[in-house]
């Protein structure tokens, strides 16, 4: 019983070491594995979006730095701290909209937040730069 317990403890050391190196250089240390996607060769940290089901780009460590939002608050995008003009105003392109400077195209919901988007060549895929609540 005492050798069981000294190999189970020895397995579980190397497995924390294993685990804490596997974190080091990590461009996203913080990141659960099943939240980072390689996405045309770029490390991609993503999140669930709820409507979907699936995963989405939120921040990426392209060649020129990182691109998207840094450290979402419980892994999802967090609301800036903007307000909302009155419901039913659009999201993008009109003086009163939330993101009056964006193009349609470049806002997103996710998860219920409006998100402002740019697009990362590298990956062909739109990740949040700046998100409301609704």
């Amino acid at each position: 019983m005492k050798t069981l317990t000294i190999l189970a403890s020895a397995g579980l050391m190397l497995g924390t070491i294993g685990l804490a190196q596997a974190q080091v250089g990590s461009p996203f240390p913080d990141a659960a594995p099943n939240e980072v996607e390689i996405i045309n060769g770029i490390p991609c940290r993503t999140v669930l979006q709820y409507e979907t089901n699936q995963r989405i780009p939120i921040q990426c460590a392209t060649r020129s730095g990182m691109v998207g939002m840094s450290g979402p608050v419980n892994r999802e995008p967090m609301a800036t701290g903007s307000t909302a003009p009155s419901s039913g105003a659009p999201l993008a392109g009109t003086p009163n909209s939330l993101f009056p400077m964006a193009e349609p195209n470049e806002v997103m919901v996710i998860n219920g937040l409006a998100c402002r988007t740019v697009l990362i060549p590298e990956t062909e895929r739109r990740v949040p730069i700046e998100c409301v609540k609704r």
